[in-house]
């Protein structure tokens, strides 16, 4: 069908002409392929017969992308459109769990995003670096680092 319609084309736009000319124009082979539709030998339309395959996950029956799962459609999909997609990656990434207690997040959750190295001490802002954990588990992780009043006293830089 698209073969038809694109030789139509050719022979509208060339109506002076004979077909055999358009043909010759429009249309060549590349390898072994015979009735390639080009304009050049390195600019042509690729058949859809060359265009790979891409399984899908079907979507579970109880699930809608309004019914507010924010967990299930970011891990399923990548993205979502209340979370930014540096944090959408991620949680597709860590497969939905808190890389710190290694529970699954939920709807109600507050994610965070935690530096594994600190960008104080040179870390970079890039997923390689960047973990998602629960509001309260990112708290405890940092709640050990935390410096007491008398350590800041010391160093009034």
């Amino acid at each position: 069908m698209l073969w038809n319609k694109l030789q139509r084309w050719g022979y509208r736009r060339h109506p002076k002409k004979s077909k055999t000319w358009v043909n010759q124009k429009y249309w060549g082979t590349i390898s072994n392929d015979n009735w390639v539709f080009m304009a050049q030998e390195d600019n042509y339309l690729p058949k859809h017969a060359l265009t790979p395959i891409v399984r899908h996950v079907k979507v579970k029956e109880s699930r809608s992308p309004y019914d507010g799962d924010l967990i299930y459609w970011s891990t399923r999909m990548g993205k979502h459109p209340v979370l930014t997609n540096q944090k959408a990656r991620l949680l597709k990434r860590q497969k939905g769990k808190c890389s710190h207690c290694g529970l699954t997040f939920r709807d109600e959750d507050l994610l965070e995003k935690h530096h594994i190295i600190p960008r104080s001490i040179g870390g970079n802002n890039t997923d390689d670096n960047l973990e998602l954990l629960h509001l309260h588990c990112h708290d405890v992780r940092h709640g050990s680092t935390v410096k007491t009043s008398h350590e800041l006293d010391a160093h009034p830089w």
